[in-house]
């Protein structure tokens, strides 16, 4: 049997990452606080996030319609590991809540936070809204989160 050897190595990543011309579209709408989804012109299918192509019809897709910031929660988990933001360096402390959203307009759903973290309070269908950041940056994290509308 051979030892375990253990050698310790700090390393300094850094990388960028280019988000492609739909995405740079979609921020800038973040910006004013406008969503807009891609839609294709064959099938009409309505996608958000934004891509270049329609995923049914292989259609490049350009024409932007607009979303409402509100939508239906299609799907849930909550998280009770804590992880740290790639955008922001920042903790998320755990439990939070994780939800799939198919925004009013839209026929994909947004992967995105939860402000509730309760499984009990959290259903499939429920309604929800965006909450909007106060200092716009032209992100997803401009939407700091969804809450269940009451």
């Amino acid at each position: 049997m051979s030892e375990l050897r253990t050698i310790t190595h700090e390393m300094d990543l850094r990388w960028e990452y280019a988000s492609g011309s739909a995405m740079e579209k979609f921020c800038a709408g973040l910006l004013e606080r406008r969503i807009e989804a891609l839609k294709c012109p064959d099938c009409a299918r309505r996608y958000l996030p934004p891509r270049p192509f329609c995923g049914k019809c292989n259609t490049r897709l350009s024409e932007w319609v607009p979303v409402a910031d509100e939508g239906v929660l299609e799907a849930w988990t909550v998280m009770y590991l804590p992880i740290v933001d790639g955008r922001s360096g920042e903790m998320r402390e755990a439990p939070y809540g994780m939800g799939l959203i198919r925004l009013d307009g839209a026929d994909t759903t947004l992967n995105h936070y939860l402000v509730e973290n309760d499984p009990a309070n959290l259903k499939v269908g429920q309604r929800v809204k965006a909450v909007w950041r106060d200092d716009l940056q032209g992100a997803m994290d401009d939407i700091l989160h969804f809450e269940v509308l009451k």
